[in-house]
């Protein structure tokens, strides 16, 4: 079996993880509860809620126990992840940095979802997420024999959040605080192909941004005065920059 089909379905399992870590995120409950029930309701846990798609193919509106609707926002994680993983595993190859972009593509589904929902990126989810992601980047770069890369890299993800700061402060809420801290993420690992490739990222990022908020406007599902959680089309446009920079 290819070896990205085997990623895809491992992603799979990772996102049935996720949904429950984003529902406790969504919930505000801590995360040692997260897998104490299914995605949105309390019932108690079965070692089947643990096979991914099984409650998503099994409960076409409700959760089978106690009749709460799941929804179709937490029913596209499992798939989402899982052709992230599948997609990265072809990109980056057999590496030594695999398992760090593997866990950068993680914590950016899981703080999409989020973003998209609440409208904020929860420093729970992104500070630990990228202090890990630059210890597992700067070890595999190490293995790889590419540890020079890494100074490159780091010097990208600030220089991402810098761009980012000043728009910050300046739009009062259009870009938050949060974006400027996930900038430092996704600036390492599009970075860690060269500067330009952080570059790509933001400037994706923005023209994203700006392509779907125009339609919206020309759909009337928003107004000149409504905002766009900022996050999903930064990591939309890392993803790209750093396919192309591959």
């Amino acid at each position: 079996m290819p070896l990205y089909l085997v990623a895809g379905v491992l992603g799979l399992f990772a996102g049935r993880l996720l949904v429950s870590l984003i529902r406790a995120e969504l919930e505000r409950a801590p995360f040692r509860s997260a897998l104490a029930c299914r995605p949105i309701c309390g019932c108690p846990v079965r070692p089947a809620d643990f096979v991914p798609l099984w409650w998503w193919a099994g409960s076409v509106d409700f959760c089978p126990r106690c009749h709460r609707p799941a929804g179709a926002f937490y029913r596209l994680v499992e798939p989402v992840t899982a052709v992230a993983w599948a997609g990265t595993v072809g990109l980056v190859g057999v590496r030594w940095t695999l398992a760090s972009f593997l866990w950068m593509v993680t914590v950016t589904v899981a703080l999409s979802f989020v973003d998209l929902r609440s409208y904020r990126l929860p420093n729970r989810v992104l500070v630990p997420g990228t202090a890990v992601g630059l210890l597992l980047l700067s070890g595999g770069a190490l293995l790889d024999g590419r540890i020079g890369d890494v100074p490159e890299a780091l010097a990208s993800g600030l220089g991402y959040s810098v761009a980012l700061l000043v728009p910050a402060l300046a739009t009062r809420g259009a870009i938050g605080m949060g974006d400027v801290k996930l900038a430092l993420l996704l600036g390492l690992f599009a970075g860690y192909s060269g500067w330009a490739t952080a570059v790509a990222a933001l400037v994706g990022a923005f023209l994203l941004a700006g392509a779907v908020g125009v339609l919206l406007l020309v759909l009337r599902r928003i107004t000149r005065h409504d905002h766009l959680p900022f996050g999903p089309f930064m990591v939309a446009g890392a993803w790209f920059a750093i396919a192309l920079g591959f």
